[in-house]
């Protein structure tokens, strides 16, 4: 028998990763709360990956806004 859960913690306030462990113990905080858990290297692997292409995402669309702002600055301007 196959059991699940689901945890909502709301907005990770701040995370830690242990480097003195071999379990690759991770902690999630928020606020008060912290969810704990291991994972394996591959897996490890893959959240890097997903997270450096949502911040590379992100930074996309920073800089998209931020073009626009200035070139709405510099029509002002004119």
């Amino acid at each position: 028998m196959k059991i699940s859960q689901t945890i909502e913690v709301g907005q990770i306030t701040s995370t830690y990763l242990s480097t003195w462990k071999s379990d690759n113990e991770v902690e999630l905080h928020a606020g008060e709360d912290k969810v704990v858990f291991t994972m394996s290297e591959e897996v490890m692997k893959q959240l890097h990956k997903k997270l450096g292409d949502k911040l590379t995402s992100l930074a996309a669309e920073r800089i998209e806004e931020a073009m626009k702002v200035a070139q709405e600055e510099q029509s002002e301007d004119e």
